[in-house]
């Protein structure tokens, strides 16, 4: 899979189009992101997410959603991962994050909150989070980064995470910031008893690619001028 999504995206990349993976489980996008790899010199990924997925392998695959990022920053073009809303991970996975000299940089959920229930501003938070990433970004995207109450049929679902306008904001001043969101996914949406989480994955899945498509010149946004000059 992982040579099948990286040759099929690449032709999608050389044909001019900007491209946004579908999962699936977390695991899919490797290919995709190989193949960014072999047309940037570097990057940054900013991961959305409850979980780090930085194990070498997970029951003894090295492929699962649980190694995803450990596999993409074998690419030496991945120069930073951010990883954002995280709230479940082990002990292998933070002495990794310690270990990488500041290659992970990780903002769990627990001290995003903190920091706004002591008074700072999301955008502040933001900012913060953005001042991490290069100028060329990759956004990866875990549902389960969300509330589960957005996303009740994720198939690892963790109490906390971002609330949906929370995590638009974020995306929107990445852009604002003047970076490019080079490619993006949106992974583990799960049909529940309704259609909800295909409405909320929908609507991230929309905003995702029309802020990418902005970053990258392709189309205007109303707003961007109006932020701009706030800044």
């Amino acid at each position: 899979m992982l040579e099948w999504l990286k040759q099929k995206a690449g032709a999608h990349l050389d044909a001019g189009k900007a491209v946004a993976v579908l999962g699936g489980d977390h695991s899919t996008p490797l290919g995709y992101i190989h193949a960014l790899a072999e047309r940037h010199e570097e990057f940054g990924i900013l991961q959305i997410d409850a979980h780090c997925d930085l194990r070498p392998a997970y029951e003894g695959f090295e492929y699962s959603h649980a190694s995803i990022m450990y596999n993409a920053l074998q690419l030496p073009q991945v120069k930073k991962l951010v990883q954002v809303g995280i709230r479940d991970f082990c002990q292998q996975e933070a002495e990794l994050a310690e270990r990488s000299n500041g290659r992970i940089i990780m903002f769990p959920e627990r001290f995003l909150r903190e920091e706004l229930y002591g008074g700072k501003s999301w955008r502040k938070e933001c900012k913060k989070i953005i001042a991490q990433l290069p100028q060329k970004v990759y956004i990866s995207f875990d549902i389960d980064g969300l509330d589960p109450k957005l996303c009740p049929g994720t198939g690892t679902p963790v109490p906390g995470g971002l609330e949906f306008e929370e995590a638009l904001y974020l995306i929107r001043m990445v852009v604002r910031s003047g970076r490019e969101i080079i490619g993006c996914d949106l992974n583990e949406v799960a049909p529940g008893d309704t259609d909800w989480n295909g409405i909320v994955g929908a609507r991230l899945l929309y905003q995702l690619c029309n802020w990418m498509a902005v970053s990258q010149g392709r189309i205007a946004a109303r707003d961007m001028k109006k932020v701009e000059d706030e800044e």
